[in-house]
């Protein structure tokens, strides 16, 4: 630099300054830095605003307003501080304010870019909701301060894990359709305004009303795939039940003649392809040959599946939740097949084997719906008999009257070849002592059995009422046509 004034004296004879050394240069003030960290707290009427002190800054002023391209500032300041808190603020529709913090030093400024901030929403109102037959609620609540718009959340869980419904609404009313009749719902509701949410209402619980469903629910052990013949099987017997080709389509139309909605069948492998024969009909739930065909048409399957009763035996059942299409009234439909065979060891085994169905399917139903037991259980009274089987017992049948559960053939005068036996064994002649291995149970309160059906074919003879032959299955199939939800 003294160089340069050297020369520059030597050029024109005076003393030049550089630019940088001009008065004016020294005298001009630095530019502010732009306010950082600004952040914004909202409570339901007010907004606080801070920031970091911006370096070089002498003040800073605020500027709130409801859009970035209005003209004027609804709430201004200007301040030394690093903060201020605008208070009796209203909501907006849409975003409620964007605000911007400007720098100051001299008529030099710094300014940060527009930002966003909703006023708090209040309390999350408390639910009313009006009990609807139609398998629907209608929800009604109080307004919550500054909510624009509403959010109903609806649950079968109390904690709101599972099966949520989420409903936006403007006015504070909303319809849920489509619910489960018998089933309890919880609901909450927070307001909305803009991207702030309130915080959640309390919990309110109802549990919807059940329409009258009816339902014909059939179980049939099918010997599909042949399994009920074997080297051991008498000549008479392979006759008189023969391959399941040519037993299909004779067991197709035998179910079909009772009309049935539901059918929990038994030796119902993969293979055997039962659907195959029942029009209108879908698999819900299969483990095992153990499968549940049910109609479409009448019933939404809302959840299914399967459980293992014994592993070491390999006994297992399955299961579906099923919705009324017309009324929505929902039920449970169990199929399980026991331990075959007569005798007190046995009977213990069947014991530990429907303890554990009944177990697990009162742990999933939580709401306490109906549940209709089909199956094969492989025991009936006559396990019972001291005299032929030492210290036996009707297994399933005791279980069930432990939680009030009885046998629809019980609970209608409505019956159809009730003394028949419903396994009958390839004989032509009908047994007739009325033993059942195969049954429908049903609670006591909450189902009406209508009526009670084993059908099957016969025929006129010299010697009275036979068989027909061949036989669709070793089994004959049992159908009760039940009213659900009464109680």
């Amino acid at each position: 630099m003294l160089r340069r004034c050297l020369l520059a004296i030597a050029l024109t004879g005076s003393l030049m300054l550089a630019p940088s050394m001009t008065p004016d240069a020294e005298a001009a003030p630095k530019k502010p830095a732009k306010a950082t960290k600004v952040r914004a707290k909202t409570t339901t009427s007010t907004l606080t605003i801070r920031w970091k002190r911006p370096k070089r800054a002498t003040k800073v002023s605020v500027c709130v307003k409801t859009a970035p391209r209005k003209k004027k500032c609804v709430r201004y300041t200007r301040t030394r501080k690093t903060s201020v808190t605008f208070r009796k603020l209203r909501p907006n529709s849409g975003t409620d304010f964007y605000y911007q913090v400007r720098s100051h030093r001299g008529k030099r400024t710094a300014v940060t870019k527009w930002r966003k901030a909703n006023l708090r929403v209040g309390k999350g109102p408390a639910n009313v909701a009006a009990i609807r037959p139609s398998a629907s609620l209608l929800y009604t609540w109080r307004k919550a301060t500054n909510a624009s718009s509403y959010q109903l959340q609806v649950s079968p869980s109390r904690s709101f894990r599972g099966g949520v419904r989420t409903e936006n609404r403007r006015a504070p009313s909303a319809k849920v359709t489509g619910l489960n009749g018998g089933m309890a719902y919880f609901a909450r509701v927070r307001g909305v305004n803009g991207a702030a949410k309130g915080p959640w209402g309390p919990v309110s619980r109802i549990k919807l009303v059940t329409a009258p469903a009816r339902a014909s629910i059939a179980t049939y052990n099918l010997c599909g795939e042949n399994k009920c013949r074997t080297s051991e099987s008498g000549t008479w017997f392979l006759t008189n039940v023969p391959k399941w080709a040519v037993r299909k389509p004779l067991a197709g139309a035998l179910i079909r003649s009772a009309q049935p909605d539901i059918i929990a069948a038994q030796e119902a492998a993969t293979s055997t392809a039962f659907h195959t024969v029942l029009p209108g009909f879908s698999r819900s739930s299969y483990k095992a040959a153990r499968s549940i065909y049910y109609k479409p048409s009448r019933f939404t399957v809302l959840d299914g599946g399967w459980m293992t009763l014994d592993d070491r035996n390999k006994r297992f059942a399955t299961w579906n939740l099923f919705r009324d299409r017309s009324t929505g009234t929902a039920f449970y439909v169990a199929n399980a097949h026991l331990e075959p065979y007569k005798g007190a060891k046995l009977d213990a085994m069947r014991n530990k084997q429907t303890l554990r169905l009944i177990r697990r399917i009162q742990a999933m139903n939580a709401h306490n719906l109906p549940v209709v037991w089909a199956g094969d259980w492989n025991s009936n009274d006559s396990n019972a008999n001291q005299s032929a089987y030492p210290g036996g017992f009707d297994a399933p049948k005791r279980r069930f009257a432990a939680i009030d559960v009885v046998n629809s053939v019980e609970q209608t005068p409505n019956l159809v070849n009730a003394e028949l036996n419903s396994a009958n064994a390839g004989i032509k002649t009908p047994r007739a002592s009325g033993d059942h291995v195969d049954a429908i149970y049903v609670p006591r309160r909450g189902v009406t059995v209508e009526s009670w059906l084993m059908p099957a074919n016969f025929l006129d003879t010299d010697e009275g009422r036979m068989y027909a032959t061949p036989f669709p299955s070793d089994h004959n199939p049992i159908v009760a046509r039940l009213l659900i939800a009464t109680g």
